[in-house]
């Protein structure tokens, strides 16, 4: 018997509420994953469909920024401006690259990657102008 504030708890008891809390905690864990992945991968639908309506929907009903989810959301191992560029959705990928911050453009490798781009094509316009203005003030 254990000793609890000047109350007996059985041991039994003490390794039962343990179990249910680890079994909660795991069970919440994989559920926050299997959202946050339904998430992704809705997002991308949204990047490949090229559907800028559906996409800014989306962020406003769920209460989220572009900025928030960027660094975390990739689309067949892309960053969404890089997964806009393969399937050609030039409208939402501006949109993207005109909304999200210019250090994650940075840190998921977006302004090296459209470096290989031709220098008339509408996404990497957006993100080398960004880039260059960023250069200007700094």
């Amino acid at each position: 018997m254990l000793f609890w504030g000047g109350k007996t708890i059985n041991a039994l008891a003490v390794i039962v509420i343990s179990s249910v809390l680890v079994c909660y905690s795991a069970t919440s864990q994989a559920q926050s994953r299997s959202d946050s992945d339904d998430l992704a991968l809705l997002f991308c639908s949204y990047v490949q469909a090229n559907d800028s309506n559906g996409f800014r929907n989306t962020l406003r009903n769920l209460r989220l920024r572009l900025r928030d989810i960027y660094p975390r959301i990739r689309c067949n191992n892309h960053s969404m401006i890089q997964f806009a560029v393969i399937s050609n959705s030039y409208d939402i990928g501006r949109f993207i690259a005109h909304s999200v911050l210019l250090d994650d453009l940075h840190s998921s490798g977006d302004i090296t990657w459209v470096k290989n781009l031709e220098p008339t094509h509408p996404i990497a316009e957006v993100v080398r102008e960004r880039n260059q203005a960023a250069r200007k003030e700094g």
